[in-house]
């Protein structure tokens, strides 16, 4: 398997090639922090009712930038909001190498917000404008498989240098390390990609140029929406699995050291495990849902990702969390286990919603509907502080099998939607 992704890999354009390399090397040293970032604000006096705030304020934050930010990108290009994102990340990790109070993490939690919406999804987008109409998925999940290779590591490699500066019990301090060794390498990569990756102007960016010059913002946004009968639809279901798992996620971590007692080798084993078990399925999942549709492949492995949140709640020994790692749930952002891959379908079919001059605007208008998980993470944090931690542990499953798998339902298949997406 992996000499056919190898050698499918050499075939792509040698701009696929560079950004996943050195985005494979951003995420490794993003997932150094992934797990700790929660108990990080905690060991510095936040309590869950302020770490629902902070959670609030990134994504407020990340729903206020998204808008402009496609727009932008139809405009001038993906490349340009891209190195913005990877910036951003440079003075996060400043942030909180240098913050001695939860409220010194303010600045960088509204980077971080911002972050998420111009990387990602950036990066994908340059994916699929680079590498064409054929084998969107294929890309999508070859990718992440390498990506997957160095992430792996990280997880070993937090637990190692925490453990050698006391292990969790000794707070902030243990794991502040990880944020100056993201500062070092957010600079390396943010410059190698501004050199190295070169899109030439008369790319897809350029010539969208003229003619969004013609009409206003707004009328930009409305053009959107033209001829395409699905997208509210799409982007309501969009919106209630972003508040299910963003109002849960920031209290993974807590429940899984303060409840379940998992130490930082637990933590590191069970995302460990997770992405290789990823890394491992990615591209045959990419193969199914380029063969059977991408609506039918996420209906198929969403399940696991129920189960695993329902071990991670209900396990009997920290042990059994890395079994939860492996189906689907490491308490971190999806992608992980068998039920992570689901996201392979998920993020194809977002794409192929509208064709290429509108990816940048629909990523904007998808994004800004997130400002709604302010207040819940906000109540979140309430409800968690006043014991309701499963409820709301469960409330992305409850969410997606009630709101989001009956709307997805009614959405045509976008497998061969035309040639041009």
């Amino acid at each position: 398997m992996f000499r056919s992704i190898l050698r499918y890999f050499s075939e792509l354009d040698r701009r696929i090639k560079v950004l996943s390399a050195f985005i494979g090397l951003h995420l490794m040293h993003q997932e150094l922090t992934t797990q700790y970032g929660q108990l990080f604000a905690t060991g510095l006096g936040a309590d869950p009712v302020e770490l629902g705030t902070l959670n609030s304020i990134s994504n407020m934050a990340s729903s206020v930038i998204a808008f402009p930010s496609g727009w932008i990108a139809d405009k001038y290009g993906p490349k340009k909001v891209l190195l913005l994102g990877l910036a951003s990340i440079v003075f996060i990790s400043i942030t909180y190498s240098l913050a001695s109070n939860w409220w010194m993490l303010i600045p960088g939690i509204i980077l971080l917000g911002v972050s998420q919406r111009l990387i990602m999804p950036f990066v994908d987008m340059l994916f699929i404008n680079i590498g064409g109409a054929k084998n969107k998925s294929l890309i999508f999940s070859i990718s992440r498989t390498l990506w997957a290779i160095p992430r792996s590591f990280s997880p070993i490699i937090a637990a190692v240098i925490i453990a050698n500066l006391g292990g969790l019990s000794v707070g902030a301090e243990a794991i502040r390390p990880l944020y100056y060794l993201q500062f070092f390498l957010s600079i390396l990569i943010l410059f190698s990609i501004a050199a190295l990756v070169k899109i030439p102007k008369e790319d897809t960016a350029k010539k969208n140029m003229d003619s969004m010059n013609e009409r206003s913002f707004l009328q930009d946004f409305q053009d959107l929406f033209r001829g395409e009968k699905y997208l509210t639809r799409y982007i309501f279901l969009s919106t209630v699995r972003t508040i299910g798992m963003n109002t849960a996620l920031v209290f993974l971590p807590l429940w899984i050291v303060n409840v379940k007692g998992a130490d930082q080798y637990i933590i590191g084993s069970m995302t460990t495990v997770g992405m290789i078990t990823a890394m491992i399925l990615q591209v045959p999942v990419g193969r199914l849902s380029d063969k059977i549709g991408r609506k039918k492949t996420f209906f198929l492995l969403c399940p696991f990702s129920y189960a695993a949140r329902l071990l991670l709640i209900f396990a009997p020994s920290p042990n059994y969390l890395i079994l939860a790692g492996f189906i689907g749930d490491n308490g971190s952002i999806g992608g992980s286990g068998i039920g992570g891959t689901s996201f392979i379908p998920n993020v194809t079919m977002n794409w192929e919603m509208v064709s290429t001059e509108k990816r940048g605007r629909w990523l904007g208008i998808q994004s800004i509907f997130g400002i709604f998980t302010f207040p819940a993470s906000i109540l979140g944090g309430i409800l968690w502080q006043q014991g309701y931690m499963i409820e709301i542990l469960l409330l992305p499953i409850i969410l997606e099998i009630l709101v989001t798998i009956p709307i997805m339902v009614t959405i045509p298949e976008t497998l061969g939607r035309t040639s041009s997406l």
